[in-house]
């Protein structure tokens, strides 16, 4: 899929928020709320797994990483 330079701009805002918006997170902040497609996502410490899948979709989008699926773990026995 080949993107316009609009829509490559747009994916990459929405990236970079998805960015802050879980650093945020990381750093003690209790909730976190994106807006796009005209409507607001609220994320909070226990949905940062969900914004990290949010943020592998966008990555994928703009060609940034090979599937917006995460690479499986290996399975380690102790």
């Amino acid at each position: 899929m080949s993107l316009t330079e609009e829509q490559r701009a747009l994916i990459q805002a929405r990236l970079d928020e998805a960015r802050t918006s879980l650093h945020k997170l990381e750093i003690g902040e209790a909730t976190v709320s994106l807006a796009y497609n005209g409507e607001t996502v609220t994320y909070s410490v226990a949905d940062a797994g969900r914004l990290r899948q949010y943020i592998r979709s966008l990555e994928a989008q703009l060609g940034l990483r090979s599937s917006a699926r995460a690479r499986s773990r290996g399975v380690v026995f102790g």
